[in-house]
């Protein structure tokens, strides 16, 4: 109810000051279900204010903070109709108290790889125009060997979140051109895949308790980097319905979940990071999905917390009792080797990615 007052507050403040910007769709990235008996493409999208995001990355730290904290305080819209198409499938939905809004909707005619969707509000006011945009769906190849699960933060992209402020200030100050990977990880990512049949290449999606506002420049990194392209599983700030904030750990075994269930005759390897909580999400998963985890990588990002690596190890060595192979990397070099030794990726991709780690790194680490 708080919320609810403080919305409308914003809202008519905004009206009142004529700074009420136009509405805008953000079409994420959706995926669509393998199974031929019910192929569905899930998909999520947002209807709010429209961005105020910088045309260039160079711009002083003061303009890039106050376009940063745009992305958090934007006006989301609820209660607005919105219509999804594909092909010739159609699927109505209206946008929450947050302005999202998450359908299913058959994609029987889609091929594998990326295919596109429509959305377009429905305005109840005759005069207004509807807004539009085209969003993508991936369909994965049903021939590929496994499909990959990456966290994002401190896995693929280096935001200090074991750090403290350094996660703060990287968020607020950084672009998705300023923002730094970490070292040969998207090599490793684009040789997965080639073991079995260098022709099909796995799935890849990303998974983050990072928020939805953040998601266009997770994109844009992901793509500058060299990373796959995948949907993300991003979460929502805002206060829940039972909750203040959204439970990290219940969001990634949810996402978990719902791709297991999407393609469950898939072998997954599940990247992650030691900083958090996922070594301990990967396993749980691992446990109760075992047909479709077939290997974990955590990446140890705790150089200076020996405790925390030295029990990480043992935890390592414990589940592999259970069946469950699980390798604690000191880098990317590190994680490719253990996934050769599991025949999922090619002895040969070792060197690729030890190359890549060195014009990955650079030669001076920034202050």
């Amino acid at each position: 109810e708080v919320e609810d007052r403080a919305w409308a507050f914003r809202r008519d403040r905004k009206i009142g000051r004529g700074t009420l910007r136009s509405t805008y769709v953000v079409a994420y990235r959706g995926f669509v279900a393998n199974q031929l008996s019910s192929k569905k493409a899930y998909i999520r999208i947002r209807v709010m204010e429209e961005p105020v995001l910088p045309a260039t990355d160079a711009l002083p730290n003061s303009q890039l903070l106050r376009t940063n904290i745009r992305r958090f305080v934007a006006l989301a819209f609820p209660g607005v109709r919105v219509r999804i198409t594909i092909g010739d499938f159609v699927a109505d939905a209206i946008t929450d108290r947050h302005g999202f809004a998450t359908v299913q909707i058959p994609a029987v005619d889609l091929e594998p790889g990326w295919g596109h969707y429509e959305c377009q509000t429905m305005p109840t006011d005759p005069t207004e125009d509807p807004v539009r945009a085209t969003g993508e769906v991936l369909v994965p190849d049903p021939e590929a060997p496994l499909g990959v699960v990456s966290d994002v933060d401190d896995t693929v992209l280096r935001t200090g979140m074991s750090e403290g402020l350094s996660a703060i200030r990287n968020t607020l100050l950084g672009t998705a051109g300023t923002r730094r990977a970490i070292p040969g990880m998207a090599a490793l990512y684009r040789e997965l895949g080639g073991a079995a049949d260098p022709c099909v290449s796995p799935a890849f999606h990303y998974v983050s308790t990072g928020p939805w506002n953040l998601y266009d420049m997770l994109v844009d990194f992901l793509e500058i980097r060299g990373f796959p392209a995948g949907p993300l599983f991003l979460t929502d700030w805002a206060p829940q319905e039972r909750f203040v904030v959204r439970s990290g750990q219940g969001h990634k075994l949810s996402t978990l979940e719902r791709l297991f269930n999407a393609y469950p005759d898939t072998k997954f390897i599940l990247f992650g990071d030691s900083g958090q909580k996922d070594p301990d999400t990967y396993v749980e998963a691992a446990r109760r999905w075992p047909d479709n985890v077939t290997a974990i990588v955590i990446r140890d990002v705790g150089n200076q917390l020996p405790a925390r690596t030295a029990q990480l190890r043992r935890q390592v060595e414990e589940v592999a009792e259970e069946h469950i192979s699980m390798c604690l990397a000191s880098d990317a070099v590190d994680a490719a080797r253990f996934l050769v030794g599991l025949e999922l990726l090619e002895p040969a991709s070792v060197e690729v990615v030890r190359e890549a780690m060195g014009a990955d790194t650079p030669s001076i680490e920034p202050s």
